[in-house]
């Protein structure tokens, strides 16, 4: 890509205050489509990137989810760098397989916790499953953030750098 188109990208990405690992994704995703045309991407229109889906989906294999994901870093390209906002429509996403997820019995996350010998690590999967954190909420989890009076957790700079509170069962204050 471009650099002055690279650049742009980035200035956009920063603008809108993007995590990191989302600037990295969409930048790895701009570059791959490019390399896969040989062209500048302001020379590429919606049959240029509806082929590089189809490609995606057909010759690489991808699943659904990894191709929205190229789709979505394309898009906000078009629309925030080139400023083409009708390309948005144009590119259908892809659905993909509606999946029950597992779901384990209370025997099963029992027993599950029970193999684990640290107390430490019991502890720290007791409350990771207990009140749904993600590993990331988890490390970043301090003392002050437990309120063991009302049984709640602030979770702070979640996902999307928003707070929110989780429930703390009393097993897991108890480890």
């Amino acid at each position: 890509m471009a650099s002055k188109l690279r650049e742009q990208l980035i200035y956009e990405l920063e603008l809108r205050d993007r995590d990191e690992k989302t600037k990295k994704a969409y930048l790895s995703s701009m570059e791959k489509f490019v390399r896969f045309y040989h062209k500048s991407p302001d020379t590429l229109g919606i049959p240029e990137i509806r082929d590089y889906q189809h490609y995606l989906l057909t010759q690489k294999k991808f699943k659904a989810n990894t191709v929205n994901r190229e789709l979505c870093a394309i898009r906000f390209f078009y629309r925030n760098v080139l400023h083409r906002y009708w390309y948005v429509d144009a590119l259908p996403r892809v659905r993909g397989p509606k999946i029950i997820p597992v779901i384990l019995s209370e025997q099963e996350v029992a027993a599950m916790i029970n193999e684990i010998h640290s107390v430490f690590y019991k502890a720290i999967l007791m409350l990771m499953y207990s009140s749904g954190l993600r590993n990331s909420e988890l490390r970043n989890l301090k003392t002050i953030d437990i309120d063991s009076a009302r049984n709640l957790i602030d979770v702070r700079c979640a996902k999307g750098k928003k707070d929110r509170q989780a429930f703390l069962s009393p097993l897991a204050l108890k480890a």
